[in-house]
């Protein structure tokens, strides 16, 4: 360190330790920058231990020296090159916000550098890399792209709420502009990007204050936001405070850049004191303070961090030195939520009160209405009652001979498309006439339901449909099946009628109830109708009786 800051590029080289040392890595050095106008000298060696001369790039990570220079013997005399915020863009040896500073190493060669830093910011932190031109670019793109995301995606939400503001034209809407471009405007100067537009040393130093407005506007938006000087008076007198407070503070930086740091330590308590009275505000169920609480988690965890790095208070890493965007850009983005949700509360007030102005002649309307809605759902459910009895067999509960035919027509018709086949089973109780002559009626109603109950249990796909076609006789549509499935399912059916074991003692056939079964299938390309493939079931079953009955005969 040279307080005095007169120190040459001789004096310093003349009290250099001699000596190669080992050969080693140059990894990034971090410099903590503790008082401001003093001069800080570092002393580093490049060695090439190869053949080739290699060129390497020398860099700063931080834009903040006002003077940052390099040299080196370069035959009896000495190099040097010049960056930082005294030396214009376009007088650097690379024109780059940050210093920059190339060194071409010969082969074999070590050669001594001298850096010199000197800086108007105190309590700030600068780290130095040495990268490989390609490396460097890379790193450099990177960085660009994610600071144009950031000011892309910032400046969208901004300009989205100044719209607001302009078309509901409240106060809150434009704190919120306010603080969001008085944000994305310090993170572009604090950045060193206003040095591209011609800013110089003075005016770059003059323009960093404007984080000050952050904390202003971001106090103005808090009492608009969270209504503190109704809901909160006594906290609302600090949120006044904290903004005159921030705004003298901005003006004594303005003045000297050197009363910068205050601003640092003032922001932390600042910020605490938001993230403490979001907590409160949701404590006392203020609306929208759970929006608020959790953008200034987001947004303080980014700035405390900033905060706390710049005073050497925790380790340095790129990703905590860089966190105060996403946690600013989360923090705009859960504002822009909160804002967009209050729009929607105030539209459901006006909604409210309209219904209010019409609520006698609406409960009119909805008694009116509900007692129409009651007689036409009765009326619905009445039809509903009545189509399903139209369609369903009284007695077995199956569908009825309407039904299949309906249901027959229009799978034929599917089937047709599909390019697919059916199969129809059509059967019946064996000397039922018999049976009912000796059991009676009821005996035989009761028959038939037993039937109809073991003809469902046996039909396995919800495509497959059975019903009574006509006294004893019962039919089965079973879509996308062949014969052989056919004759499968109807020879299921009939074991499982024949292990009911109901006793009939006047059949011919057997002392128990038995069934006959005719079974056909065809494809609707065939050339083939659906009333022939009923037909042909039915010619197969009428074979089936006169062949003995309790069987199943195919077409």
């Amino acid at each position: 360190m040279d307080p005095s800051e007169s120190l040459t590029i001789g004096e310093i080289a003349s009290d250099q330790v001699s000596g190669d040392g080992p050969a080693g890595t140059l990894t990034p050095s971090r410099i903590y920058i503790k008082s401001p106008n003093v001069d800080y000298w570092l002393i580093f060696r490049l060695r090439n231990s190869s053949d080739k001369p290699v060129n390497r790039i020398l860099r700063f990570d931080e834009p903040f020296a006002k003077d940052a220079s390099i040299y080196y013997r370069e035959g009896d005399g000495w190099r040097s090159q010049s960056a930082g915020l005294s030396t214009p863009i376009e007088n650097r040896p690379i024109h780059n916000r940050n210093p920059i500073f190339p060194v071409d190493i010969e082969p074999n060669e070590t050669k001594t550098i001298y850096l010199k830093l000197h800086s108007n910011y105190g309590m700030i932190t600068i780290s130095i890399h040495c990268d490989e031109p390609e490396a460097f670019l890379n790193w450099e793109l990177l960085q660009t792209a994610c600071y144009m995301f950031y000011f892309g995606a910032t400046s969208a939400l901004v300009a989205y709420n100044l719209f607001l503001f302009f078309a509901l034209r409240e106060k809150l809407y434009l704190y919120y502009v306010l603080h969001g471009s008085s944000y994305i405007s310090w993170v572009f100067i604090y950045s060193g990007f206003d040095l591209y537009l011609g800013a110089t040393e003075s005016t770059h130093y003059q323009l960093n204050p404007v984080v000050i407005l952050v904390i202003v506007f971001l106090a103005l938006f808090t009492r608009q936001l969270l209504q503190t000087p109704i809901n909160l008076p006594k906290i609302d007198k600090v949120l006044v405070a904290i903004a005159g407070t921030a705004t003298a503070l901005g003006v004594a930086s303005y003045i000297d850049i050197r009363y910068y740091h205050y601003i640092t330590f003032f922001a932390f308590p600042a910020y605490l004191f938001f993230m403490l009275l979001g907590i409160y505000a949701v404590m006392k169920n203020i609306t929208l303070a759970g929006y608020y609480l959790l953008s200034m988690g987001l947004y303080f965890s980014g700035i405390i961090v900033l905060a706390l790095l710049l005073m050497g208070l925790i380790p340095y890493n790129q990703l905590l030195r860089y966190l105060y965007m996403p946690g600013s850009l989360a923090e705009f983005t859960t504002l822009s939520l909160a804002l967009a949700y209050r729009v929607r509360l105030l539209q459901n007030q006006n909604t409210l009160f309209q219904q209010q102005l019409i609520e006698t002649e609406r409960r009119t309307k909805e008694r009116l209405e509900r007692a129409v809605a009651e007689r036409t759902d009765a009326l619905r459910k009445a039809n509903a009652e009545l189509e399903r009895m139209a369609k369903k067999d009284g007695l077995t509960g199956l569908a009825n001979r309407r039904l299949l035919n309906e249901r027959l027509r229009h799978e034929w018709k599917r089937l047709a498309r599909e390019n697919r086949s059916m199969a129809a089973i059509l059967c019946d109780i064996d000397h039922f006439k018999k049976f009912n002559d000796q059991y009676g009626h009821q005996g035989g109603d009761e028959c038939l339901i037993k039937v109809a109950r073991t003809i469902e249990r046996c039909l396995h796909r919800p495509s497959d449909l059975a019903g009574r076609y006509g006294g004893e006789e019962f039919l089965i549509l079973l879509p996308n099946t062949d014969t052989a499935g056919a004759l499968t399912t109807a020879e299921r059916i009939r074991s499982a009628i024949e292990d009911l074991a109901i006793e009939h003692e006047n059949s011919e056939t057997s002392d128990r109830l038995t069934m006959s079964f005719g079974v056909a299938a065809a494809n609707p390309h065939e050339g083939v109708t659906a009333e022939q493939l009923v037909a042909a079931a039915d010619e197969s079953l009428y074979r089936a009786k006169n062949q003995g009955r309790n069987q199943v005969v195919r077409s």
